[in-house]
């Protein structure tokens, strides 16, 4: 019987809820798009003048039509004069109007490049608990379409709302000049319009960031689906997750419409706003026309007539733009991820040599270990010391432990979930620098990951060994045949994850890799959990024979995988059990 009275604790989600960001446009990210290097603040400035440069030769133009149409009545003589000087302007335009707009890209994906760069950067160097607690269609979502909207929507948007809106405030200043009533018309326009702006962006900021946030769980439901198409497949799911994936895009579309309802309506008053300045200006004209020159009357119509549209659209441009930023704004956040190892730790870490480790002692002091501070431990008071050179299997069941000690051993889990020591060679790991720790260990996963590139590439990512030597590596993991059969040698490629080749082949690559890399430490987890027997037993005996005098430490579910080792330690609900030489540990399990 079930108590259905029983009280349930809930666990709280591994995976945290995507929020917006504070309500307000984010002038840091604007400043830093702006003045990225190398050209920073004295390429804004310059950018600046050159936008302003180039508007008033676009007035100067109108203007000075206007005057030699007048000139015309009156002094046929200085007609000429006035062409030349027209035509000058003219072509002074089109240049400024290309130097500006060559010099805007410049500036802009500079920014938009330092921005990619710095989110780039954050996300390689935080800490593994960020990608357990973010699905991979989130992280996607602004690497890819929100950088798209910096790279290319936001950056055409941001230029013809520049170039829009000053072309609409050199004709209102005409407009003034000329109509110098229309002026107190601005002034009773300005706030409505201003208030028309201002509840738009506070309402349609959030709008646009409730679509961008609905848009992720579609990403992650197709890279989820296509990750898992096989497993799908299998249990005939593909109904389900058609109908989670409409149901996803669904939400993510009546988002979509509210946000496109909200444009319209904002254009609309806009467009009434911004009319009232054409219908002054014509009523104006019409009844002080004796006052008012003809070429002059002409270039103000047409003026206002460019207002009423220009205006409401270079406003609409640039609430746009503002909406357009969230996506930077996303972006400027991964930035700041917490970094996986802070720059104040440095001072408590002590310097060893390049060449630790130079026995391969590994020690565990009282050492505990939880992936997070709700989480029970996953590894609880071992004590155990391994000597150079000894070969260690580590057995146990699913869950025990085995995975979450190799976490220790390279610090994947944050000091503030550890407890005790692991010494290497008498050296405390957490009391010196990460990459220092991880580049002087070898791990050959249970699933081999290849990147896309030449095998050569990939066996010596930094060049740091000849071609003898990678050659010499794959003939000690059976692999040199297969590669010389290639016509491209080692530069061989291969596809993404490893696609072309084999899994035991993969793991022979990883295995040629470590003999390389030469480490005194190798860590090997469930590396043949995979592949057939055969390729089982080469992996053991190039163990054996290649990895005598380091120090290796294996996670296995087979136990032959671990009858040559020296020792096994068998774990059991976080706890060391049993720690014997194989001989006897195998023989209780039999």
């Amino acid at each position: 019987m079930l108590d259905n009275n029983t009280p349930m604790t809930d666990v709280p989600s591994i995976i945290n809820d995507e929020t917006p960001l504070n309500d307000g446009t984010n002038w840091s990210v604007w400043y830093h798009l702006l003045t990225a290097p190398p050209a920073g603040i004295f390429g804004l400035c310059l950018l600046i003048v050159l936008l302003l440069l180039g508007e008033v030769l676009n007035d100067s133009t109108n203007y000075c039509l206007s005057i030699w149409l007048k000139q015309k009545e009156r002094e046929q003589q200085l007609s000429h004069n006035f062409a030349y000087t027209y035509f000058t302007l003219i072509i002074a335009t089109i240049i400024a109007d290309i130097i500006r707009t060559n010099y805007y890209f410049t500036v802009i994906l500079n920014g938009s490049n330092s921005l990619h760069n710095n989110m780039l950067r954050g996300l390689l160097y935080t800490s593994l608990q960020f990608f357990e607690s973010n699905p991979s269609g989130r992280i996607l979502n602004r690497v890819s379409k929100d950088q798209h909207i910096m790279d290319d929507t936001l950056l055409r948007t941001f230029l013809m709302g520049i170039v829009v809106l000053l072309m609409a405030a050199g004709s209102i200043f005409i407009i003034c000049f000329t109509s110098p009533p229309i002026f107190l018309l601005l002034i009773i326009l300005i706030p409505i319009v201003w208030f028309l702006i201002h509840f738009y962006q506070r309402s349609f900021r959030q709008l646009k960031r409730l679509e961008s946030i609905t848009r992720s769980p579609v990403y992650a439901s197709f890279s989820t689906s296509l990750n898992g198409l096989s497993t799908i497949r299998a249990f005939k799911a593909e109904n389900s997750f058609i109908q989670l994936t409409a149901d996803r895009m669904d939400v993510n579309t009546s988002a979509y419409i509210i946000v496109e309802a909200a444009s319209q309506w904002f254009t609309f008053m806009l467009t009434v706003a911004c009319s009232l300045i054409l219908l002054v200006t014509s009523v104006y004209i019409i009844f002080f026309q004796n006052r008012i020159d003809p070429p002059a009357g002409a270039l103000s119509l047409m003026s206002a007539m460019f207002v009423s549209n220009a205006f409401q659209w270079s406003v609409r441009k640039f609430s746009e733009i503002d909406i357009l930023m969230t996506s930077g704004e996303r972006i400027d956040e991964y930035s700041h991820l917490p970094r996986e190892e802070n720059e104040g730790d440095y001072k408590r870490y002590v310097k060893t040599s390049p060449n630790w480790p130079t026995h391969g002692t590994v020690e565990f002091r009282n050492y505990s270990l939880r992936h997070r501070v709700n989480l029970p431990y996953a590894i609880q008071n071992i004590n155990l010391r391994i000597e150079s050179g000894q070969k260690i299997g580590i057995i146990g069941r699913t869950g025990a432990g085995k995975s979450s000690l190799f976490k220790g051993i390279c610090r994947f889990v944050h000091q503030s979930n550890v407890d005790g020591a692991i010494l290497i060679d008498n050296v405390d790991i957490s009391c010196i620098t990460l990459g220092h720790l991880r580049s002087h260990l070898t791990v050959i996963p249970q699933q081999a990951v290849l990147f896309s590139g030449t095998l050569r590439y990939y066996l010596d990512p930094f060049d740091s060994y000849s071609d003898e030597q990678c050659w010499k590596a794959l003939e000690d993991v059976q692999l040199k045949q297969f590669v010389s059969n290639h016509s491209a040698g080692l530069r061989m490629l291969i596809a993404e994850s490893g696609n072309n080749l084999s899994v035991g082949q993969c793991q022979l690559i990883n295995l040629a890799r470590a003999i390389l890399k030469n480490s005194k430490i190798l860590l090997i987890d469930e590396a043949t959990a995979n592949v057939d027997k055969k390729t089982d037993d080469i992996i053991q005996e190039i163990i054996n024979n290649k990895f005598q005098d380091r120090t290796v430490i294996t996670i296995a579910h087979r136990l032959n995988t671990v009858a040559n080792c020296d020792h096994i330690l068998v774990l059991d609900n976080g706890m060391l059990v049993n720690y014997d030489t194989s001989v006897n540990i195998l023989s209780s399990y039999q």
